[in-house]
């Protein structure tokens, strides 16, 4: 993204009737005994919601809680099986998301909905293209509305006839949120807004919604990040096994007291206690790994039972590490597994010599969400699960129990796609299927990223299991707690090569110190 978002005033100047539509004083949404089921599980119990417009309203819980699908219920994107939503003292009868777009109600969810085909103007216009005669789309008026819409917000994409999928993840999050907003909602629903974005992204998207919130818009605003609910909104609602168990001003709210009414318990530690598991061993060497433009002449050793942490700013190359060392990018140098060389022709062959890899964006690149829970799980591992072709329904029965003991992931049957589950569950079926290879390297690109802190913490307990059983891990986190808590070290990337190598034990401080030491002064401000 251009520097805009990195301004040393990174909010965003709406343009011109880019604020909300009309609101009102007082309740806005009143959501009364939802209720929802998907086949023997039910979803939402009787779940209820308020909020006022002029305030942002945070909603919790663990993954499964049901946040997730009051917001679908909200969206028009599921129909419920009972309950009332009434906005602004009418009530709504939501059977598309057509309908709840022309009540008012703007959703972004955790899984996007730009075309990545389209371009970066094409999809912030999507069904609203300035048109010519006989309904022909104006390019050359697409591009210019869409530059003049991002510069209202203080960004730049530059090159706007640019296909979506060329951008990063975090610049498809903020262009999702724009493109949002730009239909000026009375009601903006943000499903994890910030698990992809950066820093300065994050400060721009909490400056737009302060601003919606004045205008007299409703935010619902959900997160796994308890302090950054507790540092936006003005009141919480906490969700548990599909019901609202509270609601609170987030003056009378703490992170602790938070945690312990989502779980129905107090947490004593979410990570779990370091223990030296670093052996003697080297399980993956690698030696001026490069794919220009991006890396350049990587150095790394990983040991049996050793987390190495990866850092550095947006786009240093992290990404294009992962995917060189899976086989997924063309690269040049030497990597070996258990000192067995590993040519970089395919993910196939990677999967073969020992290596898994948890992608940054598993509804694209780790999940086929079209597909059962079963046969997900069951992708990296076909050989074992197969024969002649056909499938062993007895090995595909145990790996999945295997999966399901193993890593707690709730669903009613396997049989169910994969997209109905919530977002943690689907990052455990991503998880059950790299482990069902047995892998020695383990490659985890922002692992815990939009899941909540039970399911973050039993994410922390089982790669200090798989190093326990010597297994490598290279460990890219956008949150730096983790990375202090996890990694036995870290290495800097800046312009695609190691900047730096710091030991635990660590902290924060030092981490962010050596990030913004590789970029210069400004690295916190340019995206």
């Amino acid at each position: 993204m251009g520097n805009a978002v990195g301004s040393s005033n990174p909010g965003p100047a709406p343009v011109e009737g880019h604020g909300p539509g009309p609101g009102g004083e007082g309740l806005g949404l009143q959501m009364l005994g939802i209720v929802k089921s998907y086949g023997g599980v039910r979803a939402l119990r009787g779940a209820s919601l308020e909020g006022s417009f002029g305030e942002v309203h945070g909603l919790v819980g663990e993954n499964g809680a049901g946040k997730s699908t009051l917001v679908k219920v909200l969206s028009g994107a599921v129909a419920p099986d009972g309950g009332t939503v009434t906005l602004n003292g009418r009530e709504l009868r939501l059977s598309s998301p057509r309908d709840a777009v022309d009540a008012g109600i703007g959703t972004v969810f955790q899984e996007l909905s730009l075309i990545p085909d389209l371009s970066i103007a094409a999809n912030l216009f999507y069904g609203r293209e300035p048109q010519v005669r006989l309904g022909r789309v104006s390019q050359r008026a697409l591009v210019s509305s869409a530059r003049q819409a991002l510069a209202g917000y203080r960004l730049d994409y530059g090159d706007l006839r640019r296909p979506v999928r060329s951008l990063r993840l975090s610049e498809r999050q903020v262009l999702e949120i724009v493109k949002t907003l730009m239909r000026r909602p009375r009601v903006l629903l943000l499903d994890e807004p910030t698990s992809a974005l950066l820093p300065q992204q994050v400060d721009w998207l909490f400056t737009a919604v302060r601003q919606f919130a004045r205008d007299g818009g409703l935010v619902l605003f959900i997160s796994h990040r308890l302090a950054e609910v507790e540092a936006l909104c003005d009141r919480i609602t906490v969700f548990r096994n599909g019901l609202d168990v509270g609601s609170r001003s987030a003056e009378d709210l703490d992170e602790a007291r938070l945690v312990e009414m989502m779980l129905g318990r107090s947490v004593q530690r979410v990570y779990p206690p370091r223990e030296s598991t670093v052996g003697e061993g080297v399980v993956c060497r690698v030696k001026g790994l490069s794919s220009p433009p991006a890396l350049h002449e990587v150095d790394l050793e990983v040991r049996s039972g050793e987390i190495v942490g990866v850092a550095g700013l947006d786009g240093q190359g992290q990404a294009e590490l992962f995917l060189a060392l899976f086989g997924a990018r063309a690269a040049r140098g030497e990597v070996e597994v258990e000192g067995r060389p590993m040519h970089h022709a395919a993910p196939a062959r990677a999967l073969r010599s020992g290596v898994g890899l948890v992608p940054e964006d598993r509804a694209r690149d780790g999940l086929c969400l079209s597909l059962t829970i079963r046969d997900n799980l069951a992708l990296s591992s076909l050989r074992d699960v197969s024969r002649m072709g056909f499938l062993r329904r007895a090995r595909m029965r145990a790996l999945v129990d295997g999966a399901q003991r193993r890593l707690k992931i709730k669903f009613a049957d396997p049989r169910q796609q994969v997209s109905s589950l919530s977002g943690g569950n689907q990052q455990k079926v991503l998880l059950g299927r790299v482990l069902a290879c047995s892998p020695r390297l383990l490659l985890m690109f922002d692992a815990t990223r939009g899941v909540d802190v039970g399911t973050k913490s039993e994410i922390y307990a089982l790669m200090r299991a798989e190093c326990s059983r010597g297994v490598g891990i290279i460990f890219y986190s956008s949150d730096v707690a983790e990375l202090v808590n996890m990694a036995d070290r870290v290495i800097v990337l800046h312009d695609g090569a190691v900047f730096r190598h710091l030991q635990a034990p660590m902290t924060e401080e030092s981490i962010v110190a050596a990030v913004v030491g590789g970029a210069g002064p400004t690295a916190l401000v340019a995206s």
